[in-house]
């Protein structure tokens, strides 16, 4: 009796165990389709990482197959904005059938880095190579100094 009094919460009676297992198969049906759909979409985000040294934040994107024209960079505050937007048309005309078609697709992706502190516009640098978006992005008060506690 014991061993089965773990399945059942506080004041239940009921064991919980076939409940349980409906609720893990949902969350497995449901994470696995979406897996599948953001392939299908390709809704993949770009990678970014953020690094701390003693005196900067930096912060890279790896943004391959995007040009610099590409890219925007914008800083609210805090946070820093990296987004990429990508056009594709097709167009196709038919002078037998007396026809033109004409297809458009944007795609926008963006991500957002939010910092400790306002992020200093003047001292901000940003570059792009080879696929790799660096910035770097300085501390307030690199004097700072953190005390023992006793």
């Amino acid at each position: 009796m014991s061993s089965n009094r773990r399945n059942f919460p506080d004041g239940f009676d009921i064991d919980m165990k076939p409940l349980r297992d409906i609720m893990k198969r949902m969350d497995n049906f449901f994470n696995d389709s979406f897996k599948h759909m953001n392939s299908q979409f390709n809704l993949n985000n770009f990678r970014v990482d953020v690094n701390e040294t003693e005196d900067n934040f930096i912060i890279t994107a790896e943004l391959a197959g995007y040009t610099r024209e590409q890219i925007q960079l914008e800083i609210v505050g805090n946070r820093l904005r990296i987004s990429v937007e990508e056009s594709v048309s097709f167009e196709e005309e038919n002078k037998d059938k007396h026809s033109y078609n004409r297809q458009q697709s944007i795609q926008r992706k963006e991500r957002i880095v939010t910092l400790p502190f306002t992020i200093p516009e003047n001292e901000t640098d940003a570059s792009f190579q080879n696929g790799l978006l660096t910035v770097i992005i300085p501390k307030q008060n690199p004097n700072r100094k953190f005390i023992d506690i006793e």
